[in-house]
């Protein structure tokens, strides 16, 4: 399961910033995922709450957003979802486009007793 791995690598990310942040003890942590991720959110959600128990990490909450794919079209810079997974530009045709968002997994916010930190992968 990707998702067991996904998790491990979430888990040794959100354990550097406690020991950065004194130990102090994991609350909470949200995540957005993206359609294009290829992660299942139940699945990362079960993985969560087998792998953060075995880590120690208590009581802490696992958060996921899902997040839309988003696109920006190359040729008149307009911000679109794509529809079905097509990624031609609905206002000017052009299949030049870059995704935006939805395309992974971002760790938003780790949660430590009353102190928010907040980062990004």
């Amino acid at each position: 399961m990707h998702e067991m791995s996904l998790v491990r690598t979430l888990l040794a990310q959100v354990g550097e910033i406690v020991s950065a942040n004194g130990g102090a003890a994991l609350r909470r942590v949200r995540v957005q995922v993206g359609p294009l991720a290829g992660v299942e959110p139940a699945l990362m959600a079960s993985a969560w709450k087998q792998l953060s128990a075995e880590a120690g990490c208590g009581d802490a909450t696992l958060e996921i957003e899902e997040v839309p794919l988003v696109a920006r079209c190359r040729g008149c810079d307009m911000d679109f979802q794509p529809l079905q997974f097509r990624f031609r530009c609905p206002s000017c045709g052009v299949p030049e486009t870059d995704t935006i968002s939805g395309d992974g997994v971002v760790l938003q916010c780790v949660v430590l007793d009353d102190i928010e930190q907040g980062a990004s992968t």
